[in-house]
């Protein structure tokens, strides 16, 4: 949203400069993006000159070779623009004028020709570029040799600011002005609407049928004849030009500066181009065509709604006017609109069709509907006073319901709670009604405002404080170091459980995943899915994982083991939290040894997985011809559990062991064991006469060979001794490994290799 500081200053008394202004607006929450200087530095130089003639360059295709005047001088310029005509009067940069970008002009010779200066853009002025394209051509009656500062009015200053969705109503000078007023405790100065109306009646004129309400539930007419389509006067078209929209003509332009000065958006239709000269509101038929203002076309669905006469559709309500009923050079007779469309169905087709105005932008955020009629009466009073014409008595007001306004009640205790301040409760009442709400009723607890329709954000207390908090003050609210620990919920020991669960099946081997919550079949359908692949809510997270094996088994990983976590959702619309597992493959397809690696994963390696958890769930293999469906050449095996009483389970408690301070000592053993021996055999063993030093114990080999008799095999281990309070000598490491040795030997009837 883009408007100027006299403007601004036009609707409410402040003395704050341009920058101070917006400080001021940042704080109360309008985010600034920019502030531009208008009409002082470079533009107190450059002068208003007019084109006598134009001839081709001759040594040059793209340019051309321009006489001008100031009044009093005529000068040569070479100029490569060409939306200029001989007549116009445009800004002149004569040599040593340094424009905004820092360029000094001097005279100089453009392929062989001499520029005694320089026709100005726009842009090149440090201006609003808008829609013009070339240089910036100024209202015909600007009077030659002036400042270009003067013809634009005199030094002003641009603002840009950021309008968040739901403050629809800063998208307009009325709309900042209202906050600037209750930030000054100012009066908010609105322009004063006097409407001079003949005798003919607007009922008698035109008609206005609204067949669809649910989709516009008010709209406006008026009509004004005789009016004289031209150039607007000099003051409205600075005005657009400075905030970057480029003048068309009186009726048009009193359309926008109305819009961007109150925020309705209006649309003027020549009145004769309507067919009987009637207006229906209704939804467009199917594959019916439109041709808008800026030559698209387009088809449209049951879904827009149009603004139609008696045979065709005339505009895309809310969006754009049609071209075959735009105000034009013949127009004498205009139908005025002013009326307000629902937000998401302007929404809607503005999407569909690929097209976006500034009244569209509006009329998304929601337009005050009972402001329609101000800024219809607005625009007829600026009509008559720059076209001329004569006002139709009477306005058509189709109202599907009376405007109802709500009621919110903010308590002072509340406010002061919240905010962590006191705030009286006469400066809270002061800051309502600054604000443009109407106070219902008050008490020595708190009021009951009324909130004005252009105020759609506006549902609940919470609302009502941080407007307080806005416009008291934000700097304030003393600032308070948050407290260094957070506060400990049930759902901080909810996530660490299902952490655990994570971190425990990553350890034991198994990838996460996570797959979508919408699917293409589900007991649970979506009224308004987005396509055919999200069209209900999953039941079982098994499906899933089932196609995350497909998709690992067609890039050549045959073994898989995954796990989710997930919510689920039952027809009844109750969701649920669960596990799935599903595997397939290999158990170890990278261990060393042969036999272990072909060995496949299996019902026990689920369980196993489950046991370790504390959980049990129903454990079940895909059939073999459901895996060969999905490519899965493997045994698939799965499992799908509730997650709640797994983390319903008391946390475990977290202990903590002091890391050692002593070396440890490693030596190796091999023992040449019967075949039937196994790992867990020798770990029994050993823990049956545990040496009080022997820390750990680590198998790093199984060999079978030559040098090993038939029938058995040698088991390397590697043994940790360390004392916690000392460090041991080599003495008593090796009594402790001799003593090792000798019960091994005699429990498990084995021998002992050393190197």
């Amino acid at each position: 949203m883009k408007f100027t500081y006299n403007w601004l200053k036009q609707c409410v008394e402040f003395d704050w400069s341009p920058q101070e202004l917006a400080e001021k607006l940042t704080f109360a929450g309008i985010e600034v993006e920019n502030v531009v200087e208008i009409g002082g530095g470079a533009l107190k130089e450059v002068v208003i000159c007019q084109i006598l003639s134009s001839e081709k360059h001759p040594n040059a295709d793209k340019l051309s070779v321009c006489r001008v005047t100031d009044g009093q001088t005529e000068r040569q310029i070479v100029c490569g623009a060409k939306n200029y005509k001989v007549g116009d009067k445009v800004p002149l940069a004569l040599p040593g004028t340094t424009l905004p970008n820092g360029l000094t002009l001097k005279l100089a010779k453009l392929r062989g020709v001499e520029s005694q200066g320089m026709m100005c853009s726009p842009e090149e002025l440090g201006l609003p570029k808008g829609d013009v394209d070339g240089l910036l051509i100024l209202p015909a009656d600007t009077q030659v040799g002036i400042k270009l500062s003067e013809a634009l009015g005199g030094a002003d200053t641009l603002f840009d600011i950021e309008v968040t969705p739901n403050r629809s109503d800063w998208l307009s000078v009325i709309g900042i002005a209202r906050e600037v007023a209750a930030l000054t405790g100012k009066p908010l100065r609105l322009p004063e609407i006097s409407i001079k109306e003949g005798t003919e009646n607007t009922e008698k004129l035109t008609s206005v049928k609204v067949e669809a309400p649910e989709l516009c539930p008010r709209y406006t007419a008026r009509v004004i004849r005789g009016v004289k389509i031209g150039p607007s006067p000099g003051w409205l078209k600075r005005t657009l030009e400075k905030v970057g929209m480029r003048s068309i003509n009186n009726v048009v332009d009193v359309t926008n500066y109305v819009m961007l000065e109150c925020g309705q958006p209006l649309h003027a239709f020549d009145f004769n181009l309507l067919g009987e000269n009637r207006i229906v509101v209704r939804r467009a038929t199917s594959g019916e065509r439109f041709v808008a203002i800026d030559d698209s076309q387009h088809e449209l669905s049951s879904e827009m709604l149009v603004i139609a006469d008696a045979k065709k559709a005339v505009a895309l309500a809310g969006v754009m006017g049609g071209k075959e009923s735009e105000i034009n050079a013949g127009t004498t007779d205009v139908l005025l609109e002013s009326a307000y469309f629902t937000p998401p169905n302007v929404r809607k087709t503005s999407k569909k069709l690929g097209l976006s105005s500034e009244s569209s932008y509006r009329f998304e955020r929601g337009a005050d509907i009972d402001g329609v009629i101000w800024a219809s009466n607005r625009a007829t009073q600026l009509i008559q006073e720059t076209a001329g014409g004569q006002i139709a008595r009477g306005i058509i007001d189709a109202l599907a319901k009376p405007v109802v306004k709500r009621k919110v009640r903010c308590r002072f205790s509340q406010v002061n709670r919240l905010l962590r301040i006191e705030v009286p409760a006469e400066a809270v009442k002061r800051i309502f009604v600054g604000l443009g709400m109407n106070v219902a009723s008050s008490t020595t607890d708190g009021v009951e405002v009324e909130v004005p329709t252009f105020r759609v954000d506006l549902e609940r207390e919470a609302d009502l404080i941080e407007e307080v908090c806005r416009i008291y003050g934000v700097e304030k609210i003393p600032a308070k170091m948050q407290p260094a620990t957070a506060a400990i919920s049930e759902f901080d020991a909810r996530w660490d459980r299902l952490t655990q669960v994570r971190q425990t099946l990553t350890a034991l081997g198994f990838h996460e995943a996570q797959n979508q919550t919408l699917v293409s079949e589900g007991e649970l359908k979506l009224q308004n899915p987005l396509n055919a692949d999200q069209q209900a809510l999953r039941s079982a997270l098994v499906p899933g994982l089932l196609a995350n094996l497909r998709t690992n088994v067609s890039r050549h990983l045959f073994d898989v083991k995954l796990f989710e976590i997930g919510r689920v959702f039952a027809a009844d619309g109750k969701e649920s939290l669960r596990l799935a597992l599903a595997v397939t493959g290999r158990r170890e397809p990278h261990s060393w040894e042969t036999t272990v690696r072909e060995a496949k994963l299996d019902y026990y390696d689920v369980k196993g997985a489950l046991e370790v958890l504390g959980a049990s769930g129903e454990i079940r293999q895909i059939s073999p011809s459901q895996a060969k469906k999905l490519d899965l050449r493997d045994a698939v095996f799965v499992a799908e559990l509730e997650l709640a009483p797994l983390i319903s389970k008391a946390e475990r408690e977290t202990t903590f062991r002091e890391l050692p301070k002593f070396p440890a000592v490693v030596r190796d053993m091999a023992l040449v064991v019967n075949e039937a021996v196994t790992h867990a055999d020798v770990m029994a063993a050993i823990e049956r006469n545990r040496n009080k030093f022997l820390e750990k114990v680590e198998i790093f080999d199984i060999f079978r060979g030559s040098s090993i008799p038939t029938g058995k095999k040698s088991m390397a281990y590697s043994l940790t001794f360390r004392a916690p309070d000392r460090t041991l000598t080599d003495a008593e490491v090796n009594q402790s490994h001799e003593q090792l040795k000798r019960w091994l030997q005699q429990a498990l009837q084995c021998e002992i290799r050393e190197s």
